[in-house]
Order: C-alpha cells, then structure tokens, then sequence
C-alpha cells in the first residue's frame, strides 16, 4: 500500500485513553451536509453566477483604460467564479462521500472484526501555531498495513500538540468489515500518550 496515496474517506483515526471492548457504533467523522444546507449552497452559487454576468458585461460595455483592462478582470473573475464552483462541487462529493461511509458502517455493526497492529508510519500536518490540524497513520496488522486519518474538525478536539501524536512501533487496534475491500470504512485505534 502506498504510503503517499490519499487514505479513503472513512478510514478514521481514534485517540483513545484506554483500548474499546467493542468496536464504534458509529463512525467518527463530521456529519454530511443535510439537504437544506445543499439547497442554500446551490441558490447561493447561481446568484453569485447571475450576478458575475453582468460585471462582466458592463467590463465590456463601459469606457475602460483599455480593452486589456476588460480582458484582465474579465478573465479573474471566470477563475474566481470557477474556483468557487470547483470548491463547491469538492465539498458535495466530500460529503456523499462521508454519508456513504457512515452508512456502510452502520450496516456492517455486527460483521466487525479487531486486529492488533503497530504504527509503521505517521505523516502530520500543522497550523502555524504549530498544533496538528490532521494526520495520516499506516498500521502494521496481521492482515495487512491499513491506513487511518486523524482531523482536528472531525474529531471535535481543540488542540493536540505534535508531542502527543503516536510514533511508528505504537500498538494500534483497528476495527474493520470482516473481509471487506481496501477502501472500506475502518476506525484505527491508538493510545493517547
């Protein structure tokens, strides 16, 4: 498995202080964006789209220094517009994604299965004030390496300084679907130091 891949949505990292009994009835990831919050999103980015159009136009329309100026804003503001479409079409499939997850795992509670495992890797990215925003660990199983994701919005934590993060050889525990594919949803579990 390669270690620079992006880890599935679903692969969760869990801190825990003493190791679970049972597996999560739930996965531990941010809730998918209800139907009411796509509804707004989606009037929100077509009034922002009508209303470009004519800004664009009056560029075109009205005197300039020059058409070069015209083409300049013209041309920032299809990027601008484009990046936003491009934002919001990332955070819907993130979210179909995430709601996909959750509901995999739940219709897989009684078919879970723990495997003991070790840290063979860990990559962790952090804020300026030198916090960790997420991280990515690869667990050694005896099925396999598996990979999980730890994120500070998932996770609901405030803060997790980088001294508190697992280093390779760490015991972990990974809960999984009994024979399910790679990129299916699975919770690693690892001590919190």
């Amino acid at each position: 498995m390669d270690a620079t891949a992006e880890v599935p949505v679903g692969q969760v990292v869990v801190l825990v202080d003493r190791w679970s009994q049972a597996a999560s009835a739930e996965l531990p990831l941010r809730r998918a964006v209800s139907t009411r919050a796509h509804v707004v999103r989606w009037v929100l980015m077509v009034l922002v789209s009508v209303l470009a159009v004519p800004a664009v136009v009056d560029l075109w329309v009205e005197p300039t220094p020059g058409w070069w100026f015209s083409l300049l804003f013209s041309v920032l503001a299809a990027v601008a517009l484009a990046a936003l479409w491009w934002g919001f079409a990332g955070s819907m499939r993130g979210s179909g994604a995430r709601a996909k997850a959750r509901e995999r795992w739940l219709e897989a509670s009684g078919d879970l299965e723990q495997l003991e495992g070790a840290v063979a890797f860990r990559r962790a990215s952090t804020i300026e004030d030198g916090t960790v925003d997420s991280f990515e660990l690869g667990v050694e199983t005896s099925a396999g390496r598996v990979r999980g994701r730890w994120e500070r919005a998932s996770a609901g934590a405030p803060m997790l300084p980088a001294s508190q993060l697992p280093e390779p050889g760490a015991p972990a525990r990974v809960w999984r679907i009994r024979g399910a594919e790679e990129d299916a949803p699975l919770i690693v579990e690892v001590r919190n130091p």
